[in-house]
């Protein structure tokens, strides 16, 4: 009995053992011959572009507030339409600001009036002055005489100095008034299209004299429009104003559209994604001219091109492994086995890498699968060739 029970546990430990190795050999990247993908280095054109998506604007948008308070009585004009420079477009009622000119004009009028009884006083003194100066030179007047004339003098003069300065002011409040009656009136800053219209008859307004103004309206010249990006702060560094970009705009599907990089953002505009900084550069693509009609808050998507590399060396992208600092590929060497080759890497378009060194035209490459080109293989190790 104890002998067929033996017998039995060794049979289950011999299958064990079987399984086991069975398992192992089967297990990915542990097979004595792994079977990779293999593909020789080629030569082709290369373009590296950066993807991004924004959102299309006017290149030149204008946003008019006014200078005044007030109701608006008028509104000239609706959106949509098309402004010349110094077209009207609304107005604000002028009541007070008539009123303030005929206060200050009439105020005006009084400081003067004062200001010439005073050059009369001031004439007058003089003359009582100098009077008096040619008969104290005759001893025909006191000392203190003299004296009182001279002060009488010293005190019109200044009351005529503050006269003087009473009607410069008057002049300058006067001034303000009439600017103030003007700015009553909004003309168009710039030809273009009204893109909005943020205010209706009859509402009252805040000027920017005493806080932000209300905004009335927008004008823009969508002659020129842009495309506004951002893009993440280790692909900016390779943008520079005047690369040419490919604009794909959703309201025009399977249509390419041409632009041209025309400003970088100096700043970051940090954000915050899922409690991680996210650091981002906007920047502006200016639309070349085309036929059809781009309206602002268009989606658009952009591939940047920073770099053309023509008749280069390349691999796919999957094929790069590293160590350390330093990159490397599996090439096929002799007996079918895996060498790992240290290569200089250029740029990169999607899914394919520029090789600048450690590889010539022909040579054969692990390109695949994944978990093999990364940690899987060792070196020497023998291979299984996909072509």
């Amino acid at each position: 009995m104890k002998k067929t029970t033996s017998n039995k546990t060794r049979k289950r430990i011999v299958i064990g053992a079987a399984l086991l190795l069975i398992l192992l050999l089967l297990r990915p990247g542990r097979s004595p011959r792994p079977e990779v993908e293999v593909q020789s280095v080629t030569r082709c054109d290369l373009t590296e572009m950066i993807p991004a998506s924004g959102t299309i604007r006017p290149v030149v948008e204008v946003k008019i507030t006014p200078d005044v308070s007030g109701e608006v009585v008028d509104i000239l004009v609706r959106e949509g339409d098309s402004v010349e420079a110094g077209d009207l477009i609304l107005k604000i009622r002028q009541d007070l600001y008539l009123s303030q000119v005929e206060q200050a004009g009439a105020s005006l009028g009084s400081l003067r009036a004062q200001y010439a009884r005073q050059r009369a006083e001031v004439r007058q003194a003089r003359l009582n002055h100098e009077r008096d100066q040619k008969l104290y030179a005759l001893n025909a007047v006191s000392a203190a005489e003299f004296q009182t004339s001279k002060t009488e003098l010293d005190i019109a003069e200044s009351g005529l100095r503050a006269a003087e300065f009473a009607v410069r002011s008057g002049e300058a409040q006067l001034k303000e008034a009439r600017e103030n009656l003007q700015k009553t009136t909004l003309y168009a800053p710039i030809s273009g299209t009204v893109s909005h219209i943020g205010v209706e008859k009859g509402e009252r307004v805040v000027g920017t004299s005493q806080m932000t103004g209300t905004e009335l309206l927008r004008i823009a010249d969508f002659s020129r429009m842009e495309v506004v990006v951002e893009v993440g702060e280790s692909d900016v560094v390779r943008i520079e104003p005047g690369d040419s970009v490919r604009v794909e705009v959703d309201a025009y599907p399977r249509r390419h559209f041409q632009g041209r990089v025309t400003q970088i953002a100096n700043s970051a505009k940090n954000l915050d994604v899922r409690f991680e900084q996210v650091t981002n550069f906007a920047v502006r693509i200016e639309l070349l001219p085309d036929s059809v009609r781009f309206l602002p808050g268009m989606s658009a998507a952009v591939s940047i091109l920073t770099e053309e590399r023509p008749d280069c060396l390349a691999l796919p992208t999957g094929s790069i492994f590293t160590r350390g600092k330093e990159e490397y590929v599996w090439t096929v060497g002799p007996g079918h086995t895996a060498q790992a080759r240290k290569v200089t890497t250029g740029i990169q378009q999607t899914d394919r890498i520029e090789i600048r060194e450690g590889l010539s035209e022909g040579e054969r490459v692990v390109t695949g699968p994944p978990e093999l080109v990364g940690k899987g293989l060792t070196e020497g190790q023998k291979l299984k060739i996909k072509e």
